[in-house]
Order: structure tokens, then sequence, then C-alpha cells
């Protein structure tokens, strides 16, 4: 048996065939031993890699059709999207080209024309084609904290999303993937910030505006909020762990509100028990301001809508 300094070094930077391998004169006996993972049938991994969305869909890559494309939670992962991860490559291929059954690998068909970029080198499906086909596999909540992540990075715009929810052919999710994409917003810096403006709408209360700066009476910057109310000078500011670990952000922010109060301004600050624990104590505290501020668009009673979506005591990831 070769000792690993004597396997090509093709071997040990990345996937490959059993074949390759073998015309390499590497034997099964070596390729079924500990060095190797076997992500896909004929297929071998280095053991020491890591085990990444990335390089499992390199792997998969050699066992798909060229028109293949990786699509669904496959593609928003390669984009570093906030989607769950199930351990499976999704792809994409165009009618009629045949679907290969590979274990691992769950195979699409798509006859709606070419909507495919380039991601690192690897054909992947484009954002707004993501955004539609996940609306059949994600809830409201986690398809806008997508839609608002794929915005805030650069990968597309509100405008396009919207266009390609109401342009799409599909049929399931497509009536939430075309209300989703309205909601969508710029400037949102987290998932947290996503669920706060999510939670106040299905509240009935008034949409906040994410990111906007603030400035004093001499235009100089003050805040950049994360949520506000600009015409009632209400601002929301969430303190994520990043707070708590960066003591020179948390001492820029808290005289950063201290400006803001002396301009006028409420500032709420929320953490992630106001979300994840007490969801109804801050859609009761952001009430009462607005209604202290005079907003036209208040509501004497909640709607109770939120509480699908929101329930008390469960836990959510903070950052993308």
């Amino acid at each position: 048996m070769p000792a690993p300094s004597d396997l090509p070094s093709e071997l040990l930077s990345g996937p490959f065939t059993v074949s390759y391998a073998e015309s390499l004169g590497i034997s099964r006996t070596v390729l079924r031993g500990r060095r190797f993972r076997r992500p896909f049938r004929g297929v071998r991994v280095p053991a020491h890699l890591p085990d990444t969305v990335a390089l499992r869909a390199d792997a998969a890559r050699l066992v798909l059709p060229a028109q293949a494309a990786f699509s669904h939670f496959t593609a928003a992962l390669l984009r570093d999207m906030p989607v769950r991860d199930d351990g499976m490559v999704h792809v994409t291929v165009p009618v009629p080209t045949s679907r290969p059954k590979v274990h691992g690998i769950v195979c699409h068909a798509t006859s709606d024309g070419e909507a495919v970029t380039l991601v690192e080198g690897r054909a992947v499906v484009t954002p707004e084609r993501n955004f539609t086909e996940l609306a059949a596999h994600l809830s409201l909540v986690d398809l806008l904290i997508l839609g608002d992540a794929l915005v805030r990075h650069g990968w597309t715009s509100r405008e396009a999303l919207i266009r390609s929810a109401d342009t799409s052919p599909r049929r399931t999710g497509l009536r939430l993937a075309r209300a989703t994409a309205r909601l969508v917003r710029p400037r949102v810096d987290s998932p947290m910030e996503t669920r706060t403006r999510l939670l106040l709408l299905l509240a009935g209360l008034p949409c906040p505006e994410p990111g906007w700066e603030i400035h004093d009476e001499f235009g100089q910057w003050v805040a950049t909020a994360d949520l506000q109310y600009p015409e009632q000078k209400i601002a929301l500011e969430y303190d994520g762990d990043l707070h708590r670990t960066l003591k020179r952000k948390w001492r820029n922010d808290v005289r950063a509100r201290e400006e803001l109060r002396d301009l006028g301004w409420i500032v709420i600050v929320l953490t992630a028990d106001d979300i994840t624990v007490r969801p109804e104590d801050l859609l009761w505290r952001v009430q009462k301001a607005l209604l202290d501020r005079d907003h036209p668009d208040v509501p004497q009673v909640l709607n109770p809508q939120w509480q699908a979506l929101f329930p008390p005591n469960r836990s959510y990831s903070e950052g993308w």
C-alpha cells in the first residue's frame, strides 16, 4: 500500500473519480481506505479535506451531466446565504436532459429556459430563480431572510426578485414568492433585523425603514439605525453577540444612542430574547412609542397573525 507521500498530488487536493485514480495506478484497496471519503458512487475525496458545500458540489460535478446547474439549497449555500444545509447536493437540468439517480444528489428538472450564472467557476442558477424555487421549501420568515440577504450582498435587487416572481411559470410556492419579494428591503444587516421587521408587519404595525443614516441639525452623521421610523424619530437597535464580544462597537453604539436621545429620538434596544422569548413585549414597546409619537397608522389592537410564525422560546441564527 503506497504511503500518503506516494500518492499523486492531484488525488490529494480535491475530488476525483475512481476510474481516474485507477488510471494512475492506484488500487481499489487504497481507494477504499481511510485516506478517502466516498461522497458519491465512483467518486472519492481526500479525507483530510473538510466537508463543505463547495467540496460536495465539486464532487457531484464528476457524475452529473454538463447541463446541470446547482440549485435550491446548494445554490444558496454556494453564495453563503442563510439557509439550512440538508446534506444533499441539489442540481437542476433542462428538459429533456436525463436526470441521473445518484444517492446524495437531488436532481430537479426545468423547462423555463436558461437562468444560470457562474459562482466561483461553478454553474449555479441565478439568484432570482433560486429565490422562486426555494419558495416551495421555506417559510415566509426564512424566504424573506434569504431575499434580504441576496439584496444586501449585491447578488440581486428587490425589483429583480419581484420581476422574477411575477413572470415565473412555477406553480408550487409562487404565491409566497410574489408576496415575499415585495417585502424585501435593502440595507438589512442580519436575519434578526429581518425577523424584527416581519414581526412588526404581521402584528399590523407600520413597516420600519432599515439602515438609513441619521444626521444632526448640522448634517453630521450620528448613527445608522438598524430599523427606524424617521418622521416619528423612533429607532430600533438590535444588540447581538457581536456587541458582547466587541467592546469598541458596544461603546460606539452606546455613545450614538445617547446622541440620538439628545436629538429627541426614542431608541428601543432589543436582543435575541425580544424575538425568541418575549415577542409580545417588543410589539407592545413599539406600539406604545408609535402612539406616543402620533403615527397615523397604528392599530389599537395588534393582529394575532404574528403568533403563528413567532412562537416564544425558539432559537434562531443571528448572522449571515
